[in-house]
């Protein structure tokens, strides 16, 4: 597991900005629209928000260790409402494996056991959902990473949402 890296993105999530986070999404151009935006729009644009993950690939060691967002295209195929507008969106990806993306890319990058990227990032799996804020994410992250190897597994099992 590599703790350094979610050690350092926890420091980072405790002193972001509330209005900056948003669990529920990788990055957006704000909470009420959808859309992609780059590393440089969410670090200069004040209205921009993202999940733990898409801050974390601004950090350069997570850049270094081969996390980046790409871009996928929602299409009127994947859309659910007929009078939904297509977009392009962020997804996570790591470079050691791109044929992965999403919590399988976190999970494989950062050598997590199963399920544990998701327990950690996904809005389903704390109770405030989409209104969790930045500082408890970070605690999460904290306890899983002081947790022995023997309980993470129990711990993981603990929160996870199924």
């Amino acid at each position: 597991m590599r703790k350094e890296l979610l050690l350092e993105l926890a420091d980072f999530l405790e002193k972001l900005e509330p209005h900056r986070f948003d669990i529920r999404t990788w990055r957006r151009p704000t909470k009420s629209t959808v859309g992609y935006v780059s590393d440089e729009q969410l670090l200069t644009d004040d209205n921009t928000v993202a999940c733990p993950i898409g801050w974390a690939t601004t950090l350069p060691s997570w850049k270094d260790a081969g996390f980046y967002m790409d871009k996928l295209d929602i299409t009127k195929e994947h859309l659910s409402n007929p009078l939904s507008t297509p977009y392009t969106m962020a997804i996570i990806k790591w470079k050691g494996n791109p044929n992965t993306d999403s919590y399988n890319a976190i999970q494989e990058g950062l050598n997590l056991p199963n399920g544990m990227a998701q327990v950690l990032f996904e809005q389903d799996n704390y109770a405030d959902e989409g209104y969790t804020p930045s500082f408890v994410v970070a605690e999460r992250i904290r306890k899983f990473c002081n947790a022995s190897e023997d309980e993470l597994m129990d711990l993981i099992l603990s929160y996870k949402d199924d």
